[in-house]
């Protein structure tokens, strides 16, 4: 026994085995029992959810944090400790969370303040008008059924709607009454509980604030100690990328909303449009969304200002498209100071995909989650073709039939495949961050082709 020595390889390879069985193995557990496990990992998730809302929130307002504890209140602090500089800084970050939290607080409130007294009055204003709109469908109709007898012909198709409410009354409503009440009970139970989260969910991001560089040493410390330290460095500089890529997009999207919002209410007040506040909140809210956005907001609004005023409404359609041009050719590309990088139909993808899968919110964080698994995949690649030896440019791989495993020399399929070997046009500068690409040689000839 005391010659005995463990052999490194054989002891790797067993305990590779031993994890790629029980990795299987749990695989398919998840896939047999995966009803179970869905309701689990839900049941997690919502016990989960002030924690999470928490750190959300903490995560959105921190730029603003940032800007009043070192513009602000670390300038005012060292003032009234001048011989206590770590009282200042505490007493800084204090503060600066305080007023942060009452800025956020006061646009919600400001918010609901100026949409609540808006929709009430929007809304009584259709009832009022309702008369109105009632004269109208008897105008059309009279004109429509012009020379015939339609009121016997409306007479009938109200009748028949009727019917139709009293047996769907009857026969849908009356035997699911139960459900449709424990539906009713469970949205509204729902909505208090969401209501709760949140408000929990506020005074945890007051301690995620307060201790956020803790939390961050804390998150590092984990990743040095399960990855080696060239992993390690690598995990921390790509998720330096997500944060500044996902919050600059966010600040960035924020901003390009609550200008278009302004411009849409400065222009219809102007105009002397109805539901100016309304409307304009509506076009603002929805602009948060890409590509869609506009239009979903853009419909709703249409329909009130219609009711109201069609000459109006028409106007403000020519509006909302001039507006969104401007948005998405001049305040768009200024404001977010680096393109996404990604091409329309990538776009387009994360807003479906997301969009499917987690509704508003996916379609609002598809665009951003999409650009960074984008670039993180990029960087890899690239990565991985620098240890090839191989170009990271895409014209080199314009064309390209294979590429000389030795020499490294490529051959392209051209037109006529008695041409093989000339080198493609030369390809366009790569954008700023990317590798250099030069345009690749000739390959070697195909003697038996030319033969």
């Amino acid at each position: 026994m005391k010659n005995f020595k463990w052999d490194k390889k054989y002891l790797y390879w067993g305990v590779t085995a031993f994890c790629v069985v029980v990795a299987s193995i749990a695989f398919f557990w998840v896939l047999n029992t995966w009803n179970g496990f869905r309701r689990t990992l839900r049941l997690i998730v919502s016990a989960l959810m002030p924690v999470i809302y928490g750190f959300c929130i903490a995560y959105l307002l921190n730029k603003v944090l940032n800007i009043f504890e070192t513009r602000v209140f670390l300038k005012l602090t060292p003032k009234l400790f001048k011989k206590s500089p770590v009282k200042a800084k505490k007493a800084a970050r204090i503060f600066s969370i305080i007023v942060t939290l009452l800025v956020f607080l006061g646009l919600i409130f400001g918010l609901l303040a100026i949409v609540l007294p808006e929709l009430y009055s929007s809304v009584t204003k259709i009832v009022s008008n309702s008369e109105n709109y009632l004269n109208i469908a008897r105008e059309w109709l009279e004109r429509s059924f012009d020379g015939q007898d339609w009121e016997q012909i409306a007479v009938e198709w109200l009748n028949s709607i009727s019917g139709n409410i009293v047996d769907w009354l009857k026969n849908n409503v009356l035997s699911q009454l139960g459900t449709i009440l424990t539906s009713i009970t469970g949205g509204v139970i729902s909505v208090v509980g969401t209501i709760i989260d949140l408000f929990i969910g506020v005074v945890i991001s007051v301690y995620v604030m307060y201790n956020k560089e803790t939390f961050a040493a804390q998150a590092k410390k984990a990743v040095y100690s399960v990855f080696n330290v060239k992993t390690s460095n690598i995990i921390m500089g790509e998720l330096d990328f997500i944060n500044d890529a996902f919050g600059n997009y966010i600040v960035g999207t924020v901003i390009d909303s609550l200008i278009v919002g302004v411009i849409n209410y400065v222009f219809m007040t102007i105009m002397g449009m109805p539901y100016a506040v309304l409307v304009s909140i509506i076009v603002g809210i929805t602009n948060l969304i890409p590509v869609f956005g506009p239009f979903i907001g853009a419909i709703p609004s249409t329909l009130l200002i219609l009711l109201e005023n069609p000459t109006k409404a028409l106007i403000f359609v020519i509006f909302t498209l001039v507006l969104q041009q401007i948005d998405g050719q001049i305040l768009k590309p200024k404001i977010h100071s680096s393109r996404t990088g990604l091409s329309g139909f990538w776009i387009m993808f994360a807003i479906l995909f997301f969009g499917g899968l987690f509704g508003i919110l996916g379609m609002v964080i598809g665009v951003p989650v999409t650009t960074i698994l984008y670039n993180l995949f990029r960087r890899l690649n690239n990565r991985r073709l620098r240890r090839k030896a191989l170009p990271e440019g895409t014209d080199f791989y314009r064309g390209l039939e294979y590429v000389d495993p030795e020499t490294l020399e490529p051959t392209y399929r051209t037109a006529s495949s008695e041409t093989k070997g000339e080198a493609p046009p030369e390809p366009e500068k790569p954008a700023e961050g990317g590798a250099p690409t030069d345009p690749p040689s000739a390959g070697p000839e195909d003697k038996e082709d030319k033969e």
